[in-house]
């Protein structure tokens, strides 16, 4: 069992609760959606809201979600809770958000009684500040809610094994609660995965093979009970399509069946996928690794073997299929991140770790001054959203936390952690917002609103999810021309360059929405019906 071998730090509980808040929570509304993916989890929950049905909400006029509704629960019930009813663009990252607070606050308490203060609030500095556990946590997308449940779930599966408590029987009950949450996000490998990653983790710690082998398949089991509930209600409603839809979202994915392609990469993708994904502690990380031939061979405490299995099997696993994605590799970020921490920790006063922060110390000098200078003289290529007044409050944080670097450096890790922190949080609020909000779609729905309102269909099998969130889930798919033809006079009809528009000139007029769609990330052109 491990001890903590330091004193209570005074006030780091409040210092990362603060953080995380000011990083995560005031600047969710601020970029617009961008790309396809946020608004079609988005629409999941606003469909929710506008039909009450909670098992299995149709949008774009009968289309069903491709995963379960877990996400979409989550965002109908902050709409109601918090915004009257209605789904905007910071109701629908919520969710995420508050995963990802919970989950980077449950890593700060584990590892404070694994380790001690300094260590824990390192640790969370570092697992919310790499670039892909930031990004998630900003977006309107199943990936951080699923991780935020697994790695929970396996942070309680490692204290009732390594720690005694009263309270077995509740941390159980949580812990089945918290893979059904993830089952009921993105599949049964929500609870799969957890439990194998545990199981392996006791195995290492010498448990009896059959008695672990049982208790992980119960903790298994009875996490699918809620998930085939709700398989069973949809079922009864969506039938047969219904069921091969997840059947090949769930299996066929995994074992590279799809009827379409998916994400297909070949297996060093999810290597450099890390790599970009650890950023900007990447340097770090690499830079300990050629100093642990530096330090006496010794065996993995018992949370850093935790760690150590549970990254080493999420990114072999996610390496098996051919579908392979950035995001899949999530749930490792937080066990890889507990070494990037004790890097931090042991190395602290490093050449290494002292020019990173000069580094990191630079680069938040120049970056405001870029947005700013970019602001004062535009350039013509470049299509930015001006800042407002109080985000050059918001860009002076990490020009202070880099110039109190260069003229105090003591405490390199410390300074490290303000510096990153203040140049994510000038991201979130005023660089996502400057650069993306200009490539959304929200700006095209003035040209499709009419008075009174106007039928607007999209043609062929291309989905336009951003400017069907922005119209509240009112577009409607065509197949063919000939089926557009049928509505009345006014139809706008919205189509990118692959459809097949036979006959539009018939009775459409032809126009260019958009050079670049969000979606389609090619030109949409609108046809009004004569």
């Amino acid at each position: 069992m491990s001890t903590r071998v330091k004193p209570y730090l005074p006030g780091a509980t409040a210092i990362i609760t603060v953080a995380l808040a000011l990083l995560l929570l005031p600047w969710l509304g601020e970029t617009f959606f961008y790309s396809k993916g946020e608004p079609r989890e988005a629409i999941v929950g606003m469909s929710i809201v506008e039909s009450g049905n909670w098992i299995l909400p149709l949008n774009y006029g009968g289309d069903m979600p491709f995963k379960p509704p877990f996400l979409g629960w989550l965002i109908a019930i902050f709409a109601y809770i918090f915004n009257g009813g209605e789904v905007n663009e910071y109701i629908s990252r919520l969710p995420s958000a508050l995963a990802a607070f919970t989950m980077v606050m449950g890593g700060y308490f584990w590892a404070r009684r694994e380790r001690d203060s300094r260590f824990a609030i390192l640790f969370a500095f570092v697992t919310i500040t790499t670039f892909e556990v930031f990004r998630a946590a900003l977006a309107c997308r199943l990936d951080m809610v699923l991780t935020a449940c697994m790695v929970g779930a396996i942070y309680l599966m490692y204290h009732i094994r390594e720690h005694k408590t009263r309270f077995k029987g509740l941390l159980y009950v949580a812990v089945v609660l918290l893979l059904s949450c993830a089952t009921l996000t993105k599949g049964p490998i929500g609870s799969l995965l957890p439990c194998f990653i545990i199981g392996v983790y006791r195995l290492f710690r010498h448990d009896s093979f059959f008695p672990t082998l049982g208790k992980m398949l119960t903790l298994a089991i009875l996490s699918l009970i809620l998930p085939a509930w709700w398989f069973y209600t949809a079922y009864q409603q969506g039938g047969s399509h219904f069921y091969d839809l997840m059947m090949e979202e769930n299996f066929g994915r995994l074992l590279g069946t799809m009827s379409y392609e998916s994400h297909e990469n070949p297996i060093w993708y999810n290597f450099v996928s890390l790599i970009a994904g650890l950023l900007p502690w990447t340097v770090l990380l690499i830079a300990g690794c050629f100093s642990l031939r530096r330090v006496h061979a010794m065996p993995l405490k018992p949370a850093g073997l935790l760690c150590a299995v549970a990254a080493v099997i999420v990114v072999v696993f996610y390496s098996i299929p051919e579908s392979k994605r950035a995001v899949y590799l999530l749930p490792a970020y937080p066990f890889i991140c507990y070494g990037i921490a004790s890097i931090l920790d042991y190395r602290a006063s490093s050449g290494a770790v002292r020019f990173f922060a000069w580094f990191m110390a630079i680069i938040a000098v120049i970056a405001p001054l870029a947005i700013a200078a970019l602001q004062i003289w535009p350039q013509p290529k470049l299509t930015l959203c001006p800042v407002p007044w109080w985000g050059y409050i918001v860009l002076a944080l990490p020009l202070s936390a880099g110039i109190a670097w260069m003229m105090n450096r003591h405490s390199a890790p410390g300074h490290l952690c303000v510096i990153v922190w203040a140049l994510f949080v000038a991201y979130a609020a005023v660089g996502m917002p400057t650069v993306l909000n200009p490539k959304s779609d929200k700006k095209l729905t003035e040209r499709l609103a009419t008075t009174p309102p106007a039928t607007v269909v999209t043609l062929g099998k291309t989905r336009q999810y951003s400017l069907n969130f922005y119209m509240h889930d009112a577009l409607r798919s065509v197949p063919t021309v000939t089926d557009a033809e049928q509505y009345p006079s006014g139809t706008k009809m919205v189509f990118g360059s692959d459809a097949d528009t036979t006959g539009i000139s018939r009775t459409f007029e032809v126009d260019t929405l958009t050079a670049r769609s969000a979606d389609y990330r090619g030109p949409l052109f609108i046809a009004t019906k004569k």
